[in-house]
């Protein structure tokens, strides 16, 4: 099992992900621009690259950007983009209560067997208004068959998928108010042909015919 450290010295992004940076910029700019707030503040949680948070950081002037991670190869990364980035585990981030008008994460919630610290504490520091979106792996997908060809040996470690079912079971049960469950890539078929070909396209399969079939779920809530 690689460590994140040496994980995120060596990354480097493909087509594919930057097209899925791009699709997950529009759904985080959706739920940023329901905030009303002139100076709306952002987190990204498992901040890993800060595709994501960069993005946000270069295209928005309202918006004060934040990232964590509990890498010190992902911060000091980062930082050099975000100037808020911290060192920090993401089931204490020892920001006071109520700090952000939007929490998001990534590709993280996935490798944590129990998920309730984290969600938690990501409640403890939204804003009541706030919107917490969450990033995950869908159950049915290529990206899912391509994990079960290492017959465990997943370089990160634990990791799991989640259906639409139990996405938002798990949610419900954490009382939180869910806003919207979106998918993101049908089946990772997109996806597949933009990391085999090494290209970049405008997607010809955009919905599933199950709620579960995307490369990721993303789950909109608030807090009750």
């Amino acid at each position: 099992m690689i460590s994140w450290d040496d994980y995120w010295k060596k990354y480097k992004i493909s087509k594919a992900e930057r097209w899925l940076i791009r699709e997950r910029d529009k759904i985080l700019n959706t739920f940023i621009d329901k905030i009303l707030s002139a100076n709306k503040k952002v987190i990204e949680i498992g901040c890993g690259y800060g595709s994501n948070i960069t993005l946000i950081n270069e295209t928005r002037s309202d918006v004060e950007c934040y990232a964590l991670d509990n890498s010190q190869a992902s911060i000091d990364l980062v930082k050099e983009r975000i100037p808020n980035s911290i060192i920090a585990d993401c089931r204490e981030t020892n920001f006071p209560d109520n700090t952000f008008d939007i929490v998001y994460s990534a590709g993280l919630m996935e490798h944590f067997e129990d998920e309730k610290p984290l969600l938690d504490e990501w409640k403890r520091i939204l804003k009541p208004n706030g919107y917490m979106l969450t990033f995950i792996p869908a159950k049915y997908s290529l990206w899912q068959f391509y994990q079960l060809l290492h017959f465990g040996k997943w370089k990160h470690g634990y990791e799991k998928a989640y259906t639409h079912k139990k996405l938002l079971k798990l949610f419900e049960k954490n009382n939180f108010e869910i806003i919207e469950v979106l998918g993101i890539d049908p089946f990772s078929i997109n996806g597949f042909f933009m990391k085999l070909f090494n290209i970049s396209f405008k997607p010809f399969f955009k919905k599933s015919c199950s709620k579960s079939g995307y490369t990721e779920l993303c789950i909109i809530v608030k807090k009750n």
